[in-house]
């Protein structure tokens, strides 16, 4: 079954549905999977998130290998 049919039955098992908690479950469910992880953060998570993605663009990198040498010691 492809998933337009899927989603087709969904509907009408929906359309059947008459208990309102389980209407809320599936809400829930359906609200859950539209959220962004990043609509989730602060404000200053953001900012720096940003301020990162800037650096990265100007090319204000650092290299996972001398990341690596500069914290050997710890490792």
């Amino acid at each position: 079954m492809d998933l337009e049919a899927r989603k087709y039955q969904f509907i009408q098992e929906l359309v059947k549905v008459e208990d309102e908690s389980i209407l809320e479950k599936l809400e829930l469910i359906l609200k859950a999977n539209q959220n962004d992880w990043f609509d989730d953060l602060s404000e200053s998570e953001k900012n720096e998130i940003q301020i990162g993605l800037d650096q990265a663009e100007k090319g204000e990198v650092i290299g996972h290998e001398d990341v690596m040498k500069r914290f050997s010691k710890w490792h």
